[in-house]
């Protein structure tokens, strides 16, 4: 029992260290969801960071409005990026559990399309 309390808490404080406690939370807005997409537009301003999330699914993000990015990691670790406009990736889904924060100047805005399984 007190192994499963350990691990309980320990997920729990692996989450809260992942955000900033001074950063603004603000969850993306979803544009479509259906059964082969979905679609989330994030808006961050500065100083804004997005809730934790897990990616358990293929995406695409493309950069509308580039800024600087801290992406926060469970284990307590950052690293920067300038997220240029117009950038465009593909990411396979990893079981990538992160945050990011806009730590530039500017507005941030990305567009992020899950590419569900086919059923």
């Amino acid at each position: 029992m007190r192994f499963l309390a350990g691990l309980l808490f320990g997920g729990l404080a692996v989450a809260l260290l992942a955000q900033r406690p001074t950063a603004k939370i603000v969850p993306p807005q979803i544009v479509v969801d259906n059964q082969k997409v979905k679609v989330e537009r994030w808006v961050l301003q500065p100083d804004e960071q997005s809730p934790v999330h897990t990616h358990s699914l293929d995406h695409v993000y493309v950069v509308i409005h580039g800024s600087e990015v801290r992406e926060h990691f469970p284990d307590g670790r950052t690293s920067d990026d300038n997220q240029e406009t117009g950038r465009a990736a593909f990411s396979p889904a990893r079981g990538k559990t992160h945050s990011f924060e806009n730590v530039g100047t500017t507005p941030y805005e990305m567009i992020a399309i899950e590419l569900k399984e086919s059923k």
